[in-house]
């Protein structure tokens, strides 16, 4: 395949991050940044999208422990999300919620800030260049406060400290650029920092596939309409992209101490009401091009695990088509199949299948991928030419359907 035609299924998204230091300038968070390319600059049309972008990159396209390596992550949101159910997705133990400084500090607010703190959040203000009264109303709801020291001037800042006294949280000096903010913060009893001084963004990547859209928005229709679990599953099955962002955030976002491996546990551990929340955020993060079809290798994909499905035997189906439609995975996020099956939690078999083509459905795979490149007549001794050809054509038509523009809203 033409390497342009390949980098037209993939999307390059990106991520920046910015360490928070202490006084001995050992990092002990980072700040997570909405990026829109490698130049280490953000253009985004909301803050909507932003924060929905940097929430799904965490923890499905790069991976929470990747992008946060032990240490708690600042997450920016404005007034929409601080209220959206999106925020309830996000593990209290490694996400600090960061008021922009747009969001009105009023009675709802601080209602909404109070429910997240019982619920063991940990809230920070952004950009705080003055102590006014709705700032003194958020001051024992919120863990950190971030100073600017673009606004507020080392001469004026032991005068706004005077009126911090009493405050128990972690005071953050933000866009520290040189030694001399770091010290005299430093010396005021200031002790965490942020900024140029230390360090710049730097900006995480990765490809992702491009996602199609009929088959999202019939995804995302579903999950709104509190669809059946059947309906749900059988909407998964025919979108591998989703499959592995499914898999990924179940078993890192939401920590329930064992792997989840197939769509229909994936679903009925996630619930309706958690599973509508991600569907936000990969609605807002969605990188979809209308009116362009699938690329050729998820069309691949889905029509080989619809085959492994219907060709193997009853107790294996489930696990026969997780294999086919990971199968080509690596192809379609950019990245080695060793490092896909790391970040998912797979039964022994499947793993054997994608790295090996090792037991029997590593041999249902191999035989598979055989009767795509036309080697053999069929792709088992015990299945007859004409019945793999029927599977096949049942494969391509199921795949048809899914991805049929002609769906009702």
């Amino acid at each position: 395949m033409a390497s342009a035609n390949i980098a037209d299924m993939h999307t390059t998204i990106y991520l920046g991050r910015q360490p928070i230091v202490d006084v001995q300038q050992q990092r002990v968070a980072y700040e997570l940044l909405f990026r829109s390319g490698p130049e280490n600059r953000a253009q985004f049309p909301d803050d909507v999208s932003a924060t929905a972008s940097v929430i799904r990159h965490t923890f499905i396209d790069l991976g929470m422990s990747r992008v946060l390596e032990g240490c708690p992550g600042f997450i920016n949101v404005n007034e929409w999300l601080l209220k959206s159910p999106v925020l309830d997705l996000l593990p209290p133990e490694s996400i600090i919620i960061e008021i922009l400084e747009s969001v009105p500090l009023d009675d709802s607010v601080r209602a909404r800030c109070r429910e997240l703190r019982a619920r063991g959040y940990r809230l920070a203000l952004d950009d705080v260049s003055d102590i006014t009264p709705e700032i003194q109303a958020m001051l024992p709801l919120v863990s950190y406060l971030k100073i600017d020291l673009q606004q507020v001037s080392l001469a004026r800042l032991p005068a706004l400290l005077q009126r911090l006294q009493g405050y128990r949280g972690q005071l953050l000096a933000e866009k520290v650029d040189s030694y001399e903010q770091f010290e005299r913060c430093r010396e005021l009893g200031i002790r965490l920092f942020q900024g140029y001084f230390f360090a710049k963004p730097t900006v995480m990547q990765q490809q992702r596939a491009h996602p199609h859209r009929a088959l999202m928005l019939r995804l995302l229709g579903l999950v709104m309409q509190d669809a059946e679990l059947l309906a749900l599953e059988e909407a998964f099955k025919g979108a591998p992209d989703m499959v592995v962002s499914l898999l990924k955030l179940v078993n890192a976002a939401e920590n329930y101490g064992r792997p989840v491996r197939s769509i229909r546990e994936a679903l009925t551990m996630l619930g309706s009401s958690r599973l509508k929340r991600w569907a936000l955020v990969i609605l807002f993060a969605a990188d979809c091009r209308p009116g362009r079809g699938p690329s050729p290798l998820l069309e691949m994909a889905a029509v080989r695990g619809r085959m492994m499905e219907l060709m193997a035997p009853p107790a294996e189906r489930d696990e026969a088509f997780m294999t086919g439609i990971l199968s080509l995975a690596d192809s379609l996020l950019g990245m080695s199949m060793q490092s896909l099956v790391a970040s998912l939690a797979l039964r022994d078999k499947v793993l054997q299948a994608l790295l090996y083509r090792g037991g029997s459905l590593g041999e249902l795979l191999a035989q598979t991928e055989l009767a795509e490149c036309r080697e053999v007549p069929a792709p088992l001794p015990t299945l007859a030419a004409d019945n793999f050809n029927q599977v096949q054509l049942e494969a391509l038509e199921w795949v048809r359907r899914m991805w049929s523009d002609d769906f009702p809203a």
